[in-house]
């Protein structure tokens, strides 16, 4: 998807997962979420159909190997002193136009064996859209903890009756380069050090940035093939309220630039963070050629959130 999967099957995707985009376990009980409603999306045991898809550790430390790339055991950047909103679990319900489509459940844990923060996103369409296109989707971000890059991104894709892929990208940050495995072909391609995937950049967003009405910035995002600045817009702060509840929210507006971007003029992608320690994106709009994606935070279990971004 990240390769050859098309610009709308793929902002179909950032949309999720941007709506943490961006899904290890889900947790079971949820006092934020009625009994019927949990009897509607059974999004604990779709979730955990997707759970073998993953790289064993063998694998991925055989592709480290074969490409020379090291494990550091310092970061290459300092931007976090401790470990932020871990562990934690999102569950978003997410429609096409007037119709429910499915769920996207993200969890972030932090391995301390490895040192590393692992960022999860499984999508999941529901019994209704299963009938006629089923999805079973896993991407996992790992990144730094405290520097906040990713150092591996797999995408282990099952949709429809035939279409299955298993993928990876490789960030050599010390090398500026980005080794990357598709269905079909594997190509390495020039990057700056820090680019981030489409799943860890929402991470460094909640982790490090302060958000103003007003301000822009910009972040490196490997997608289609080549490193694009994704630029940021922060609109005024608005409340918004969703099945997990009501929350006082930012909107941010991100745009990628560049020739096969995800998002022009007619694509347009609307993210709500809540304004608080925790960043929780709350709610996702996008407007695709096919009509518009929508997503929304149903539960959310967030009990280790460390004081937030840092002020100023």
């Amino acid at each position: 998807m990240f390769i050859n999967r098309g610009v709308e099957v793929q902002n179909f995707f950032i949309t999720h997962l941007f709506a943490a985009i961006f899904l290890v376990s889900a947790i079971r009980a949820a006092p934020t979420v009625s009994d019927t409603l949990h009897k509607e999306i059974r999004w604990e045991e779709a979730a955990g159909e997707v759970d073998s898809f993953r790289f064993s550790g063998r694998f991925v430390d055989s592709v480290f190997r074969e490409h020379d790339v090291p494990m550091l055991k310092e970061p290459l950047r300092i931007l976090k002193k401790e470990i932020f909103c871990v562990p934690e679990t999102l569950v978003y319900n997410v429609g096409w136009g007037p119709f429910n489509a499915g769920y996207v459940v993200i969890t972030t844990i932090y391995d301390s064996t490895r040192n590393v923060v692992e960022i999860g996103a499984k999508a999941l369409s529901n019994n209704f859209v299963s009938a006629f296109y089923r999805m079973r989707d896993y991407v996992i971000s790992t990144l730094d903890p405290v520097g906040l890059y990713p150092l591996f991104f797999e995408q282990h894709l099952r949709e429809g009756r035939k279409y299955r892929a298993d993928e990876y990208l490789l960030f050599d940050h010390v090398g500026g380069k980005v080794h990357a495995q598709s269905k079909s072909k594997f190509e390495t391609r020039e990057a700056p050090p820090f680019t981030q995937d489409y799943l860890s950049v929402l991470y460094a967003i909640r982790a490090n940035r302060t958000l103003t009405p007003g301000d822009t910035f910009s972040e490196p995002i490997f997608v289609h093939s080549k490193v694009h600045s994704m630029f940021f817009s922060v609109k005024a702060s608005e409340k918004r309220t969703v099945t997990a509840g009501e929350f006082q929210c930012f909107l941010l507006v991100p745009r990628l630039v560049g020739e096969g971007r995800a998002f022009n003029k007619r694509d347009k992608l609307e993210i709500w963070f809540s304004d608080d320690k925790r960043r929780l994106p709350v709610m996702v709009k996008s407007k695709i050629k096919f009509g518009s994606i929508h997503a929304q935070l149903v539960w959310y279990n967030t009990n280790f959130c460390s004081a937030g971004p840092p002020k100023g």
